[in-house]
């Protein structure tokens, strides 16, 4: 009884950690973030009884981060299962509403030169500002047009596109997209293709052999058994630069559990993976240990590899990487 009231309080930060995924001073910072909304204010009539923001947080971080049933988080809150759902959504559609904007955010002119810097210290690689990838959260299978949502690994799922930097800060998030879909037909419908050679300039971010190559997006040389010594180099460098996506991601899902698994709708599931993204970027923010739940992840989520596609390079980047290639010997 009143676990919220007398148990949560006396919890000590690494015990409150585990069990909510963050600090309690990142929770109290987002906890004022959420206050201060609209959703909130409790002036409005009603019979409905009154539950705190503080309460209604820690039920949703509770929720993303284990794979409890709604029926046990009732017992454990101490309240019904149907307040546990409209708690969660209120939150969640509040945090994707209002902070996506404030916390899922491109880097500006003054902040991609710090970026670059810190790309170029792991090997000299020049001009990195994010690593882009994508990463699949395993769904329930849909009734509509379910068999769409199987990817190659044999299992429903959506798609997750993200570009993070060196810190593993997600700066951009693309997610809705049923797991048969292609990495590159996903990045063409994304606001990240139109947008990409604006927000990268004389930039670029890396990605995977799936991706298209443009100046913008460098991709790795296709290993056909002749690569040369600079090509050899470049990939090795690139791919180093890369592996912090990986991180990014096994780090998201190691925080949150629940992404290893969502039982809801797709619109549901959607809002769900994008919160859980700007969760992880105000822990990252707020500086949070990263360590345990990096240990939690399965380190190297299960990447479905690469299909190579033919018609993925254009000149402008081909050249660009060609150059960089030169310049690492």
């Amino acid at each position: 009884m009143d676990y919220t009231e007398s148990v949560v309080p006396f919890y000590d930060d690494m015990s409150f950690r585990r069990k909510f995924r963050m600090s309690k001073g990142t929770f109290h910072i987002l906890s004022q973030y959420l206050k201060d909304l609209p959703e909130f204010s409790f002036d409005h009539p009603g019979g409905k009884e009154h539950v705190s923001v503080e309460k209604q947080l820690l039920m949703t971080l509770w929720y993303l981060g284990s794979c409890d049933t709604i029926d046990k988080m009732g017992d454990r809150f101490g309240i019904s299962t149907s307040s546990v759902i409209r708690c969660r959504n209120r939150i969640l559609a509040a945090v994707n509403r209002h902070l996506k904007r404030r916390f899922i955010v491109w880097p500006n002119a003054q902040k991609i030169p710090e970026v670059e810097e810190h790309f170029g210290q792991r090997n000299g690689f020049p001009g990195i500002i994010g690593a882009l990838d994508g990463s699949h959260i395993e769904i329930k299978k849909p009734t509509l047009h379910g068999n769409s949502y199987i990817n190659r690994k044999g299992y429903a799922s959506l798609q997750v596109q993200a570009v993070c930097t060196d810190d593993m800060l997600f700066i951009h998030i693309f997610t809705g997209y049923p797991g048969s879909c292609h990495d590159a037909r996903i990045l063409r419908n994304s606001d990240l293709w139109q947008n990409g050679p604006n927000l990268c300039g004389e930039n670029h971010i890396i990605a995977d052999a799936a991706y298209p190559t443009r100046k913008w997006l460098l991709t790795p040389y296709r290993d056909n058994g002749h690569l040369n010594a600079a090509q050899k180099k470049y990939n090795k460098y690139h791919s180093s630069c890369r592996v912090v996506i990986e991180r990014a991601f096994a780090l998201l899902k190691g925080r949150f559990r629940r992404l290893k698994y969502i039982d809801a709708s797709v619109k549901t599931a959607v809002i769900i993976i994008m919160c859980s993204c700007i969760f992880h970027n105000i822990c990252l923010i707020n500086h949070d240990d990263v360590n345990e739940f990096l240990e939690d992840a399965d380190m190297l989520d299960p990447v479905l590899n690469p299909i190579c596609v033919h018609d993925n390079y254009n000149d402008e980047g081909v050249r660009k990487r060609d150059l960089i290639a030169a310049g690492l010997i």
